[in-house]
């Protein structure tokens, strides 16, 4: 990320010392400091990709790239230029940033790019944080744990106003009880001995597989690396369930989700589909648990704890992604923050029933 902010700022400078500076100017200045690979519009330099653009007026109206030419720079911050008479914007154009596809956009499917995307389709506040340079390194990370196919799919629904599959969760009257009693569930798993026995198990397995783990750490892509380490665990290919494994609880089930955290980096990985949750819990004796695995690539590090999702401080760094519900959705939740204390050894877990209650009580609202 540090390239781009030296070369946001060095844009920013720029145009202050020549205030009458346009596209033209300030993308050629661009490219003889920085020396970037020209693909058509797009300028592709250390780690991110530049498309410039003009506005002369308030609004950001102008045709920006075609859809099928976003996905070969989708995987790293993709940053608009907009180039404006008194200052110049910036804005990740990635697709989780995308609300639809205005132009030529007729005949867009899953299996079929089309169109392109206008300067009013980038939303300009996401998940609450305004897409300005101040917040891309937050923006990203919570970009980078969904993949091309999955915005590829909420942008096929939302540009041609289609109605996807119905995956929602629908509450019986004999549901709520089941749900609303998981946060007792979550805090008796924790002193639970089968559930500390699976800790072991888990853990002695990670410390095993260390090197493997921090090898698996150095790769960029974020689905890829969380894939690559929980098939050093699970032993199996990555089905995309609820969780990754199953143990038995009592007389119900636990149901295990790994996720890794570089704690030397922003990271926000995908928490869980919502519906599906809400689906298994309301089988009596349910129990959804995180397998937090904390990594430090510098201190060659990697520490691990086994905690329900209705934890305190996992509970904190649990977002919910508003603009992937619908209809047919309540959409998905997702973690950022400083949550990856949690996987530290001498963490201390704790469940708050009344906030725990409370938030399964939101989810049930959605």
């Amino acid at each position: 990320m540090q390239a781009l902010f030296d070369s946001i700022d060095f844009i920013r400078a720029l145009k202050a010392e020549n205030p009458n500076a346009d596209k033209a100017f300030l993308q050629a200045a661009f490219s003889e400091a920085f020396e970037p690979i020209k693909a058509r519009s797009v300028l592709i330099a250390n780690g991110f990709a530049f498309r410039f653009s003009e506005a002369r007026t308030g609004s950001f109206s102008n045709t920006v790239l075609s859809l099928s030419a976003l996905q070969a720079y989708d995987v790293q911050p993709f940053v608009i230029v907009v180039v404006r008479p008194d200052r110049v914007d910036f804005l990740l154009a990635n697709t989780s940033f995308l609300k639809k596809i205005s132009h030529s956009s007729l005949q867009l499917r899953s299996d079929n790019i089309k169109g392109s995307f206008n300067g009013t389709d980038i939303m300009s506040l996401y998940e609450g944080l305004p897409n300005t340079p101040e917040h891309f390194e937050a923006l990203f990370a919570l970009h980078s744990a969904f993949t091309w196919e999955e915005n590829i799919e909420r942008l096929v629904e939302s540009t041609n106003a289609i109605v996807g599959r119905d995956n929602r969760f629908r509450l019986r009257d004999a549901d709520k009880a089941v749900i609303m009693a998981a946060a007792e569930r979550a805090a008796a798993a924790l002193t639970a001995p089968q559930f500390q026995e699976v800790e072991r198990e888990l853990c002695e397995l990670v410390h095993g597989q260390r090197a493997a783990i921090l090898q698996a750490a150095q790769i960029e892509n974020v689905n890829l690396r969380g894939n690559a380490i929980e098939q050093l665990l699970t032993g199996v290919a990555n089905a995309h369930d609820l969780g990754d494994l199953v143990r038995p609880l009592g007389d119900g089930r636990l149901v295990i989700d790994i996720k890794t955290k570089l704690l030397d980096r922003a990271s926000a990985p995908k928490a869980y589909n919502i519906d599906k949750m809400l689906t298994f819990l309301a089988e009596p004796g349910s129990v959804f648990a995180f397998f937090m695995i904390g990594v430090d690539i510098q201190a060659g590090s990697v520490s691990a704890r086994l905690l329900p999702v209705l934890e305190s401080a996992l509970l904190e760094a649990t977002g919910l992604q508003h603009h992937w519900a619908g209809r047919t959705s309540r959409g998905v939740t997702q973690l950022s923050g400083q949550f990856g204390r949690a996987s530290a050894p001498d963490y201390h877990p704790l469940v708050d029933l009344d906030r725990a209650h409370s938030f399964l009580d939101r989810l049930l609202g959605l």
